[in-house]
């Protein structure tokens, strides 16, 4: 099975009234939690007295008057180079405002797919694979402090890197690998331990699985249109089901015929 495949399959899915039904479960609830939540709270932040006093953002503010200065003086070519430079930082703000606004959105989706997941494993596992046993392993619990370690680890790593955001490009492609990399992990460790075993979930679970990372990236790369961030983790655990169900029939086949 390839990534194409699985993409393929889960497009396919699409189509059934037992997927369809669970698939705007989280449009609807994450649009009125990104409405009235996220957005507001992320905005009362931006505008709050503790971000705008701020020595950090003070420094910054007076950096760039001095930058424009400096600049502007410039000989004949100073009023062109501010003009550049400042068409180059607002396509460049913008984009990582669209980034970050998907990722909000992807993140409610994310939280509400959550409680979904066991749900969709059983829709996408009694349409396809009926004949297959599964059980899975692990805890809530277990699952939820692993991300929550995980997901720290991916702010440390963004703030240490923080440089790398002021580079053109390079930035965009940072912020879309941070979050994936999160995207990834959450979700194949939320379907991993519903459909598999512990030993072949951590068999199945790294990166250099290519077939299920790739279209787990095709997926999260949708993520950038911020309506259809609602629907990227729906997309993601089927593909993920998919792929595990298929792992898991030719693993029982495996064993059955060594027996033998």
């Amino acid at each position: 099975m390839t990534a194409v495949d699985l993409i393929w399959k889960t497009i396919a899915d699409l189509k059934s009234p037992k997927i369809l039904i669970r698939l705007f479960i989280p449009f609807v609830m994450g649009l009125v939690l990104v409405s009235f939540l996220g957005y507001g709270l992320f905005g009362l932040l931006l505008t709050s007295s503790f971000v705008t006093d701020s020595a950090v953002v003070q420094d910054m503010n007076q950096w760039q008057l001095e930058a424009e200065s400096t600049i502007g003086a410039i000989p004949l070519i100073g009023g062109l180079l501010l003009w550049f430079l400042g068409l180059v930082f607002t396509v460049i703000a913008g984009l990582i405002g669209v980034i970050l606004g998907s990722y909000l959105v992807l993140l409610f989706a994310m939280i509400i797919t959550g409680f979904m997941t066991d749900s969709l494993v059983k829709a996408v596992h009694d349409l396809h694979y009926p004949y297959t046993d599964y059980q899975g392993h692990g805890s809530l619990a277990g699952m939820l402090w692993k991300m929550t370690l995980f997901g720290l680890g991916m702010v440390l790593l963004l703030l240490l890197t923080l440089p790398l955001l002021f580079i053109p490009l390079v930035n965009l492609v940072w912020f879309w690998a941070i979050g994936f990399i999160f995207f990834r992990y959450a979700l194949v460790l939320d379907v991993g331990q519903v459909i598999l075993p512990e030993p072949l979930f951590k068999q199945l679970s790294p990166f250099t699985r290519w077939t299920p990372t790739l279209a787990l990236a095709g997926l999260f790369s949708l993520s950038l249109f911020p309506m259809i961030s609602f629907f990227v983790p729906i997309f993601g655990v089927i593909a993920l089901a998919h792929y595990y169900f298929d792992q898991l029939s030719l693993s029982t086949v495996s064993k059955q015929e060594t027996m033998l």
